[in-house]
């Protein structure tokens, strides 16, 4: 019976996907594929398509996962790339969905709990917006989903598939994002090994989990070795300084913080010493030497960044030292941007006005109805509210179950981390963009949320129970 409610369940979801997305294509909701000639993250295109390998090797910003998935795609399906990508954005949705319910049907009893959470993330605007990006949002969910799936594997048998299965998740998503640190993967790798620590099968884990960091490591080494940065991205002090001196009045105009990050490196042409490029010179002219890419875009691969970028960082440690308070405002008003609506991460809000009513409706995005700099501020903060209210509730309960019961809940304790480490992360560290950094963890969310609307359900039946005798 329950393999029944399971597979007519996931019919139900394929159905309503396939209805809604049909429904969306009356909005003009589609996926932009000029992203890939334009976002900063990515290889030149001629580069993915032809010198592959040798691109990702020595791109010193981006972890390799992502660009290698890109080029792939590119090389496998030519000119058909544009609905290819599309189809893969769309069923990375679907997928994520049925994982998502499969993950809640294990984790809780209640019966229509999980396929109606379910089916709200996939209704969602900011599922329906992210899958028409060609971005890595839904990319790192899939293995976020999947790596909860095999930790709940470890209830019933620590093996190879298991450990190996949940391990490699990690790997690939510290290989495609380098907000994901090493020390993250690392970290939450020794949680897990304490956890099962006198149980049968530890070899495994503890196997697998030195695999996955040797192979993360490579990466790291691999950029000190060729770039003398142990990291996989060497743009920390060009994100940082969005979020530093965002609002911050700088009169000196001979500082590097009066230009935009991210700019034309012609722009900082003063702030890198004179032969700087000379060394790298044959390695991948393309991307590491040319200042546009794709004939007109910036090309942010150029190894000059890395001295820029360097400066960057000098400029941060001063600016914080001189101005603190200014420092943690920003901190705080990127805090609240990480509650806000999903739909407002700037390169997709054009889409999310095809469905202005909509999302107003589902994720109380009242900003589109607002104008200017201070109002939509405002907007903000105030769509802000609610998902902070729900975060904070549900965070309660879950900890207050830990608390009572004096035991862990690994699967839960291991999703509060990755929250709790991204709001932090993203806070400190980036401006502007901590909505999208939490979506990508939402359906995690959706698994705790479960769990807290389920234990004050029982709660309250038990309360009336006692009532009525």
């Amino acid at each position: 019976m329950k393999k029944y409610s399971l597979s007519k369940n996931a019919g139900l979801i394929i159905i309503i996907f396939i209805i809604s997305r049909i429904a969306l294509t009356f909005f003009d909701i589609s996926l932009d594929y000029t992203a890939i000639f334009r976002n900063w993250q990515y290889l030149d295109v001629y580069t993915l398509q032809h010198n592959l390998l040798r691109g990702v090797w020595y791109d010193h910003t981006q972890p390799p996962v992502f660009n290698l998935f890109l080029g792939l795609v590119l090389k496998l399906t030519g000119s058909y790339a544009p609905i290819a990508f599309s189809l893969i954005f769309k069923l990375f949705t679907l997928v994520n969905t049925l994982l998502l319910y499969c993950i809640l049907k294990k984790t809780i009893q209640h019966t229509y709990i999980p396929i109606i959470l379910a089916l709200l993330y996939l209704l969602s605007p900011a599922s329906i917006i992210f899958e028409n990006e060609l971005f890595y949002t839904s990319f790192i969910s899939f293995w976020f989903l999947l790596s909860c799936y095999f930790l709940l594997g470890f209830r019933e048998k620590i093996n190879w598939k298991n450990s190996g299965g949940f391990f490699l998740c990690l790997l690939v998503i510290s290989l495609t994002r380098s907000m994901y640190h090493i020390a993250w993967q690392l970290i939450l790798s020794i949680i897990v090994l304490i956890y099962y620590r006198k149980e049968i099968g530890l070899s495994k884990l503890v196997a697998a989990s030195l695999i996955a960091i040797l192979l993360t490591g490579s990466w790291y080494v691999k950029n000190y070795i060729i770039f003398n940065t142990f990291s996989t991205s060497t743009w920390a002090g060009m994100n940082i300084a969005r979020n530093v001196f965002h609002d911050a009045p700088i009169t000196d105009s001979s500082r590097i913080e009066t230009i935009e990050p991210f700019s034309k490196i012609s722009a900082y042409k003063s702030y890198i010493p004179a032969g700087y490029e000379n060394k790298y010179a044959g390695l991948n002219d393309r991307d590491l030497l040319l200042e546009m890419k794709n004939d007109s875009f910036i090309n942010e691969k150029h190894v000059g960044y890395i001295e820029v970028s360097n400066k960057y960082m000098a400029a941060i440690k001063q600016e914080i030292k001189s101005h603190p308070l200014g420092y943690i405002k920003n901190v705080v008003q990127s805090g609240i941007t990480f509650f806000a609506p999903a739909t407002r991460y700037p390169t997709t809000e054009y889409q999310a006005k095809k469905i202005k009513y909509y999302d107003v409706l589902y994720s109380f995005n009242i900003s589109h109805f607002a104008s200017g700099k201070q109002q939509r501020r405002i907007a903000l903060t105030v769509s802000a509210f609610p998902k902070f209210i729900i975060y904070l509730l549900v965070f309660f309960l879950v900890v207050r179950d830990m608390i009572r019961k004096r035991r862990i809940n690994i699967l839960h304790f291991f999703i509060l981390a990755i929250i709790l480490y991204i709001f932090f992360i993203s806070s400190f560290f980036e401006h502007y963009e901590n909505m999208r950094f939490r979506y990508e963890a939402e359906p995690l969310f959706l698994v705790l949320a479960a769990f807290a609307i389920d234990f004050f359900l029982k709660n309250r039946k038990k309360v009336r129970d006692v009532k009525t005798a």
